[in-house]
């Protein structure tokens, strides 16, 4: 429909009346049909119809209206055709419109938009961000001038995050497909024996041994630091082995939290004014579009960039708009209740911080005021796997030959 509305635009459309008292109306756009002359949007005003033409249909309109005795009249006229015809005479406007077209196709030669798909982190899209303007592929560059293997090669050697990448130039938008690297876990020397002690105080509650043998068992209270099991192992004949033990201990682990907040801070509160400032930007180009005054007081800075389009093609420039609103900073006393919310907020932020995953068998909580502070205390039970490997010193007795001192006989 909209491609449609454009071409009668381009085309020019005319409005017209014709009275429709005699009946006449009826076969002169009934003639119109069979010459097959242009019209549409026919629907009756009172005793007239109304309809819509172009201005070559209107032309061949009056043949028909002398043969019918109707005589249309034209109500309005739009489109390019009139637009033009009314500014005939003005040859800057043609002349500034000519190059505003030639400027629209000129710049759809270069980059003006840089998008970054397959990240999973913000820091990421701008280390890539950058890591492709060093690159030379950044807003206002010119597109025939990037070799796209060649930037697509060198990002894989500059950013160490990414396993494949791949750039796509399409318009006015330069979209860097990426695949972020899954790095190898930590390789672990089996060689080296060690045993498996507990990282910290509990009970244990499950043992999940893969290698080496058992110390202690399900229901024992084990110490940081105690060895829970042994890398040393002995065989049938009385040999001694030693091996790298590992296992899983999962125990019951006694965690405490607690959390301060003043009953006497600072707040901020908005005065409701606000300045909004708007950029019309092109590439690193900035052009303000308001009178500059300085700016005094406290206030909190709020950006949007909106790029711009036109039939749906992507604009060389991108309006900005920086909003300011300031506020009042005011020492003031808050009351128990809403200190105490807040700090079982903060108390929850630091439970999903230190727990994160691990269930919570128990948790007592206990609040009170000391002083200007409301204090709140948790007590928790957490499973947790306690199990940390601590290497066995073993002496190498081949190093210690070779370190043996020769006789003077060298034997």
């Amino acid at each position: 429909m909209f491609f449609i509305s454009l071409l009668r635009w381009l085309r020019g459309t005319v409005t017209f009346l014709t009275h429709s008292r005699s009946g006449r109306a009826e076969q002169f756009f009934n003639l119109c049909m069979q010459q097959r002359i242009p019209f549409w949007g026919c629907r009756p005003r009172g005793l007239e119809l109304e309809g819509r033409t172009t201005p070559s249909g209107y032309r061949q309109m009056h043949p028909v209206a002398r043969r019918t005795g109707v005589r249309p009249r034209i109500q309005k006229k739009q489109g390019a055709p009139f637009l033009l015809h009314r500014y005939r005479r003005r040859v800057g406007l043609l002349a500034g419109l000519l190059l505003a077209a030639a400027l629209l196709a000129a710049s759809q030669q270069f980059i003006w938009v840089i998008q970054v798909e397959g990240c999973s982190t913000q820091e990421q899209v701008q280390e890539l961000t950058a890591a492709l303007r060093e690159l030379g592929v950044h807003r206002g560059v010119l597109k025939r001038g990037i070799d796209v293997k060649q930037v697509q090669q060198r990002m894989l050697y500059q950013v160490d995050s990414i396993a494949w990448a791949g750039l796509n130039l399409q318009g006015v938008t330069a979209t860097l497909l990426v695949r972020e690297r899954v790095s190898p876990p930590e390789k672990i020397d089996t060689d080296l024996p060690a045993n498996v002690v507990a990282s910290e105080d509990g009970q244990i509650q499950r043992l999940e041994v893969t290698d080496g043998k058992a110390v202690l068992q399900r229901g024992d209270t084990v110490r940081a630091g105690e060895m829970v099991v042994s890398g040393v192992l002995e065989d049938r004949w009385g040999m001694t082995h030693l091996v790298r033990a590992n296992a899983r201990v999962i125990a019951h682990v006694p965690r405490a939290l607690e959390v301060r907040v003043p009953l006497r801070q600072s707040q901020a509160s908005l005065t409701g004014e606000v300045i909004k400032r708007r950029y019309l930007e092109l590439g690193d180009l900035r052009i303000p579009l308001f009178l500059y005054r300085p700016i005094q007081g406290q206030y909190k800075a709020e950006r949007v960039t909106r790029p711009l389009e036109l039939f749906g093609v992507s604009l060389p420039f991108s309006l900005a708009r920086e909003s300011y609103l300031f506020y009042e900073t005011q020492e003031g006393q808050i009351d128990e209740e809403a200190a105490l919310r807040e700090a079982e907020q903060a108390l929850a932020r630091q439970e999903q911080a230190l727990f994160g995953e691990d269930p919570v068998i128990r948790r007592e909580v206990s609040a009170a005021v000391e002083g200007e502070e409301v204090v709140l205390r948790g007590a928790y039970l957490v499973e947790t796997d306690i199990a940390r490997q601590q290497p066995i010193a073993v002496e190498d007795r081949r190093q210690q030959q070779n370190q043996r001192p020769r006789r003077p006989s060298g034997y």
